[in-house]
């Protein structure tokens, strides 16, 4: 084994170590910092309003399950504990939700702490811009068109679905990243941890970047004058289910795509003529 494959499988034990500890601590709430001990659960707030028209989104969260989708009207339903704060307001035709943790320990004493939420906008309407910066939370977008979409939690899942974008990055340090039926356009996927599943989407140019997961990709578009690059450090590359040890590369102008991955396999299914 090389000492590159050496030093990946120290540093996953290490953070495998550390994963179990912390989520033991978290889980029976043995210690908080400044809370102390920490029983039972916290008083649930809702919230529910129409909201004034807007042409973007911008959230920015240190814990939170969004789901954005398409609906009759500009819409919001949340419910958080009440120890959270969470602030929502339409400006300059922008909605900006912003959402911050109480200044206290995150181990055992946050561990009923939750914020999930919906957003809704009409079918019709599009995004210029949509920017979303989560620390730990979920992220579901359904029918969304946008011009420009950029998405980063550092720990939890992407899901996008039927969306329609001109540009797109999408970062996760640790969760999965799931993209079906939709138009990446000029597009960027980043995941420290976790596997990458792009499922009948196009694009027109794609970087695909995995430190430590499998990466698919399955796209509804021909592919055969793009120039690719796939290459694993550890693991197998696969092209139309045939295998190509751990690099590929094909020569084209029509666009870009580009797939690595530290450790995990890449798999790549394409239209051809």
């Amino acid at each position: 084994m090389s000492m590159k494959k050496n030093i990946w499988m120290t540093v996953l034990t290490i953070i495998t170590v550390c994963c179990v500890v912390g989520g033991t601590f978290h889980y029976y709430g043995i210690f908080s910092l400044r809370g102390g001990f920490r029983f039972g659960d916290d008083r649930i707030t809702r919230a529910s309003s129409d909201l004034d028209a807007f042409d973007a989104i911008y959230v920015d969260a240190d814990m939170i399950d969004l789901s954005i989708e398409t609906g009759k009207k500009f819409y919001l339903h949340g419910e958080y504990t009440d120890t959270l704060k969470l602030e929502y307001e339409v400006k300059d035709h922008a909605l900006h939700i912003k959402q911050k943790m109480p200044k206290r320990a995150w181990w055992g004493g946050m561990r009923n702490e939750r914020c999930d939420m919906t957003l809704t906008v009409p079918e019709e309407a599009e995004m210029k811009n949509m920017e979303i910066k989560v620390s730990m939370g979920s992220i579901s977008v359904e029918g969304i068109t946008a011009s420009a979409c950029d998405a980063l939690t550092n720990m939890g899942s992407f899901t996008f679905k039927k969306c329609s974008f001109d540009e797109s990055t999408l970062n996760t340090s640790m969760g999965e990243i799931i993209v079906k039926d939709t138009e990446l356009g000029e597009s960027e996927v980043d995941n420290d941890m976790g596997s990458i599943q792009i499922e009948g989407c196009t694009f027109q140019n794609l970087s695909a970047d995995n430190a430590m997961g499998d990466t698919s990709i399955n796209v509804n578009q021909n592919l055969d004058n793009f120039g690719i690059e796939l290459e694993t450090e550890m693991g197998a590359v696969r092209v139309n289910d045939q295998n190509e040890g751990t690099k590929y590369r094909q020569s084209g102008d029509a666009g870009k795509l580009e797939a690595s991955a530290s450790m995990g396999n890449i798999r790549l299914r394409y239209q051809t003529k």
